[in-house]
């Protein structure tokens, strides 16, 4: 921020998942649930009409899976990573113990992600009565392995979510929806 003040620029900060909302729910009205899932968290927001009403991060996410299914195993956390980038299907059975790990660890990512935002819902008294289901979109490199959107998908009927949904998908461009969504906010600004 200080880099781009003093050349100039007016900087402001905008959580991920509603940079996610800005570059995927335009036809919505910029109304939904955008999550982020990166490397250190998965940022999620929650907006009607563009403006949030709810965010928050889990502290659980791509490094977290990295770490965890090579310790589990024995393996490095770079091999583990080039694997889950390269090759991992979250919707085939696990071909070894490296993808057994992967698969045990992006589901305890999405159950910890899943329930914190039901809690949330549960909890937050800033939430417009909703008339219809919420679209949720989905980002970020670790949302990137086939499968993910069909686990997290199953995974959130599993849990008997507290609000309707009316999709889930991926973002268009996984890795740029967060730039995306930050260039459709400092356009909206000056315009």
């Amino acid at each position: 921020k200080s880099h781009l003040e003093s050349l100039g620029y007016q900087a402001k900060g905008i959580n991920e998942g509603l940079a996610v909302i800005f570059s995927e729910l335009e036809d919505e009205n910029f109304t939904g649930i955008g999550i982020s899932c990166g490397g250190g968290m998965c940022n999620v927001c929650v907006a009607f009409l563009s403006v949030p009403v709810l965010s928050f991060s889990v502290a659980k996410a791509g490094d977290y899976i990295d770490a965890s299914a090579a310790a589990a195993v024995g393996e490095s956390q770079t091999k583990v990573r080039m694997i889950k980038e390269d090759a991992l299907n979250l919707s085939h059975a696990s071909k070894d113990k490296i993808e057994d790990a992967l698969h045990i660890y992006y589901e305890d990512v999405l159950q910890t992600l899943i329930g914190r935002l039901s809690e949330e819902f549960e909890n937050s008294r800033n939430i417009p009565k909703l008339d219809r289901g919420l679209p949720i979109v989905l980002s970020g490199g670790t949302s990137k392995p086939k499968g993910f959107m069909q686990k997290f998908e199953r995974m959130l009927k599993e849990s008997e979510f507290p609000i309707p949904i009316s999709d889930v998908r991926i973002a268009s461009n996984p890795l740029a929806a967060t730039a995306q969504g930050c260039y459709v906010a400092a356009m909206s600004e000056i315009g």
